[in-house]
C-alpha cells in the first residue's frame, strides 16, 4: 500500500493510482500563475494533487478533473472529498480525447505522458503511464487549443528533449509558448525537466531557471522558497 503523500494543507492518498506524487507535480503546481482564473481544467488528472494546489493558491477557483483510469480517479475522488476544496473540484471520469466538454477553461494544467517512445510489451503501469505516442501528444496540444479561452494559459511540465517537438505542435495549431522554465536537478545535471506556459497570444518568451538541488544533495534556497506553502514539513538546506 503506498504511503499518503502529507500537503501542509491537504493530504494526497494514492492507493490506486500508477503514479505517486513526486517532483513534477511539486514543481507544476507551484510554479504555475494566472490573473483571477475562475475555471481550470486538470487534464489527466491522476490522484487530484494538482487540482488541489490550484484551489490552495487561487481560493475562488473551480476545477474540472479529468481521469482516464478508474483507479487513479477513485484516489482524486477520495483525496477532494476531505480536502477543503471538495465543492470546488468536479472530478470526471473520461478520455479527454472525447469527452465533450461544457466550457473553455482561463487555466489548464496538464502533468502528462512525456516518453515520446513506444510503450508495447511494458508490465509496469507507472511506466506505461508515463509514455505516450507522438500522435496523441499532438492530439493533446490540441485539445487544449480548443478549451482555452483567448486569454487564457496552459501550463505543463516535459523533459527538455521534448521542447522542439512540442514547438512544432504548437506551431500547427496557433499556440504560443509565453514561458519557459529550465529545471535542473543539481547544477551537474542541467536541463532534466522545463515547466512551460502556453497560450493563444504571442509574447517574447521568458525563461528562467531553477535548481533543485546542491551538489552535497540538499535542498536549494529557490526550491525551498517555490514550495514552502505546500510542503507540510521544512525542507533541509
Amino acid at each position: 500500500m503506498a504511503q499518503d503523500f502529507q500537503f501542509k494543507y491537504f493530504t494526497i492518498s494514492q492507493n490506486k493510482s500508477a503514479l505517486k506524487v513526486g517532483t513534477d507535480s511539486m514543481l507544476l503546481g507551484a510554479l504555475t500563475s494566472a490573473k483571477n482564473p475562475k475555471y481550470a481544467l486538470d487534464l489527466g488528472a491522476g490522484t487530484g494533487v494538482l487540482s488541489l494546489m490550484l484551489c490552495q493558491k487561487f481560493p475562488t477557483l473551480n476545477v474540472d478533473a479529468i481521469e482516464i483510469d478508474n483507479g487513479a480517479l477513485q484516489d482524486c475522488l477520495l483525496n477532494v472529498k476531505k480536502s477543503s476544496w471538495s465543492e470546488q473540484v468536479h472530478s470526471i471520469h473520461g478520455d479527454y480525447f472525447n469527452h465533450i466538454f461544457s466550457r473553455s477553461y482561463d487555466l489548464i494544467v496538464s502533468n502528462p505522458p512525456f516518453y515520446l517512445e513506444h510503450a508495447a510489451g511494458m508490465k509496469s503501469a507507472s511506466k506505461l503511464a508515463k509514455h505516450t505516442s507522438k500522435e496523441d501528444f499532438s492530439m493533446f496540444i490540441s485539445v487544449v487549443k480548443s478549451l482555452l479561452t483567448q486569454d487564457g494559459t496552459c501550463w505543463i511540465i516535459i523533459p527538455h528533449v521534448q521542447l522542439d517537438f512540442l514547438v512544432g505542435c504548437a506551431k500547427r495549431v496557433s499556440l504560443f509558448i509565453n514561458k519557459i522554465i529550465y529545471i535542473d536537478a543539481k547544477e551537474s545535471k542541467p536541463n532534466s525537466r522545463i515547466v512551460v506556459a502556453l497560450s493563444n497570444f504571442s509574447t517574447p518568451i521568458n525563461t528562467s531557471r531553477l535548481v533543485i538541488r546542491n551538489e552535497d544533495n540538499s535542498y536549494t534556497d529557490s526550491y525551498i522558497n517555490l514550495t514552502k506553502e505546500f510542503h507540510s514539513k521544512e525542507l533541509k538546506k
